[in-house]
């Protein structure tokens, strides 16, 4: 009872339709929902729960088969926008726009993939594992060898101190995609939202 001796139900149930109209919203702007603290280790375990359709490799697994002499075998797909590829990436890693159609992906990829193993990478995971859980199928009847998303993306990787470059070469910087995704970086210094001058 409301102190004016009214019930608290209709309020009670607009409130709980407010919290769940925003839950929703998070999820649309591709902000997951967690019930753990928001850390990169929660965000990864969420991913491989939503796309378990799709293998997820460990950083440390991508680093020995880049350092490796099948490195060749390899095909690195960045699902991230044009900004964050033009402040750092993957060596050797090309773009595919996260929007991507999948006739015009498989006409640009189904024959750079046979006999290679395949790996989706974006900020955290999630673009990544959307596409990759897309395409997966067709790629494998095209001739990919695997395929993968890269677990904890381009932040684990750069968390870890692991080789990034842009146009220009070397660099330890990397696209924090907004503020909200960007606390997951441990090295927050690095985090850059436009390329080198000169890039």
């Amino acid at each position: 009872m409301t102190p004016g001796g009214k019930t608290a139900g209709p309020v009670r149930h607009r409130l709980i339709a407010a919290l769940a109209l925003a839950a929703l919203a998070l999820s649309a702007l591709g902000r997951p929902v967690l019930a753990e603290p928001f850390t990169l280790a929660a965000v990864e375990a969420k991913v491989a729960r939503d796309y378990a359709d799709v293998r997820h490799m460990p950083t440390e697994a991508l680093a020995r088969l880049l350092e490796s002499d099948k490195a060749g075998e390899v095909l690195l797909l960045d699902v991230r926008e044009p900004a964050e590829y033009a402040v750092s990436h993957l060596p050797g890693a090309v773009r595919v726009d996260p929007g991507i159609w999948r006739w015009t992906f498989m006409r640009r990829f189904a024959e750079k993939a046979k006999g290679k193993i395949v790996v989706f990478y974006c900020s955290v995971g999630v673009r990544s594992s959307k596409l990759a859980s897309a395409f997966g199928k067709a790629l494998r009847q095209a001739g990919a060898r695997a395929l993968y998303n890269l677990r904890g993306g381009i932040f684990a990787w750069h968390n870890e101190g692991r080789r990034l470059v842009d146009a220009r070469g070397e660099t330890d910087f990397v696209h924090p995609y907004d503020s909200h995704w960007g606390r997951l970086l441990t090295r927050r210094s690095l985090a850059r939202t436009r390329p080198r001058i000169g890039s």
